[in-house]
């Protein structure tokens, strides 16, 4: 009778200890947040005795204990374990709740982390929990050396995406320029489990191709929705045709200097044949101040504008008239007529005794009307 009641309890006994287990699974993070790692013993009344805690990882590839957690709460870390000030138990051991957080994730972080819980008197249950480190590429869209103006396929631009894990997808937006340009696309793998992407968009560099807008499209499991990256192609070419205009916003006479260059040109004004007319004119990078009006300023004047690939230049003939000019002028021509005119009186009267009327006015004789007779009746004259 007593064999019989030990075989029944123990088969209450590995009835319970079948069904006894530890509950976690696996978790993947983004590197640098935050993660829980869960663990929970089932289906057990036995007492807790202690918690362990586990890993192997990138870094430490060599599995062992990084931590213990006591059947009153009170943790106990295991140095050295890459994880220092990075580890908390959040779990209640009263539950048989494990679970602990890993904060600032790294890459190297990533590995297997294995729980273990012991109890009285059956032993040790665990799980092993699979921790994935998701690493976001760094971007930049840009090109080593802006290229210059020419008939030959070159880099017009490249977009780098940088240390992913796992590898990011690249591709470009050219909108209705797609035609125009072609991708070629590398990646190249890393000994840490990254990866980095380059790709190059390829084209003809022309004036018509400069700052048109691409796009580079970034996607990739570390990133919550696709990035887009604006970029705009930069081509370098020698200043084109010099234009100079006059600038009407300005209360002085100011010419503005314009030309179309990449990089964005100098300007350097002269003037031909005649030296440069003094304080009157200031030339101020692509504009010409004409401080005053006057004839001086008359001439061919000159701006050249000019960037490290050539220059190019553009003439303005300046001449002034002045209205206030010509009617002083007009005004002092008929004061030297009436002064002469004044003179020759006064000689005349001088030599003479009187003024050229008198003699005329005394010489001319005036004499009465004749009478008209009338006709006598009955006769006309034809």
């Amino acid at each position: 009778m007593l064999r019989k009641l030990c075989c029944v309890i123990l088969l209450i006994i590995q009835r319970d200890t079948e069904s006894t287990r530890v509950i976690g699974g696996r978790r993947t993070v983004v590197q640098g947040e935050d993660v829980d790692l869960s663990c929970r013993l089932t289906e057990t009344t036995e007492d807790l005795e202690q918690i362990t805690w586990q890993k192997s990882t990138l870094e430490e590839t060599q599995n062992h204990n990084f931590m213990l957690i006591y059947p009153n709460g009170g943790t106990k870390f295991i140095a050295p374990n890459g994880l220092s000030g990075r580890v908390q138990f959040i779990g209640n051991p009263s539950e048989n709740l494990g679970s602990i957080r890993v904060t600032a994730v790294r890459l190297l972080d990533e590995g297997t982390f294995t729980c273990i819980f012991s109890v009285f008197p059956s032993g040790a249950y665990s799980t092993e929990i699979l921790l994935t480190v998701l690493v976001p590429p760094l971007v930049n869209v840009t090109v080593d050396v802006p290229p210059l103006i020419g008939e030959n396929e070159v880099i017009l631009a490249t977009c780098l995406a940088a240390g992913a894990k796992p590898q990011a997808d690249v591709r470009w937006k050219t909108g209705a320029l797609g035609s125009l340009f072609r991708t070629v696309t590398n990646s190249t793998q890393h000994t840490n489990g990254t990866t980095t992407v380059l790709s190059h968009l390829l084209g003809v560099p022309t004036r018509a191709a400069n700052q048109q807008q691409v796009q580079c499209v970034i996607n990739q499991s570390a990133l919550v929705t696709e990035k887009t990256y604006n970029y705009s192609i930069n081509i370098h070419y020698p200043p084109q045709t010099v234009n100079i205009t006059l600038s009407e916003a300005s209360k002085t006479t100011v010419f503005l200097c314009v030309a179309d260059g990449n990089p964005h040109p100098n300007y350097t004004w002269s003037r031909v044949v005649q030296p440069w007319p003094g304080s009157s004119v200031r030339a101020e990078g692509d504009k010409l101040y004409f401080l005053s009006l006057s004839s001086e300023l008359n001439g061919l004047f000159v701006c050249e504008a000019s960037n490290p690939y050539g220059r190019a230049a553009g003439s303005l003939y300046v001449h002034t008239s002045s209205e206030t000019s010509a009617a002083c002028w007009v005004l002092l021509v008929v004061v030297l007529c009436l002064i002469v005119a004044g003179a020759a009186l006064l000689w005349y009267q001088c030599k003479y005794g009187q003024f050229p009327w008198s003699s005329i006015m005394a010489n001319h004789q005036f004499q009465a009307p004749p009478q008209v007779e009338e006709d006598e009746p009955g006769t006309s004259e034809f």
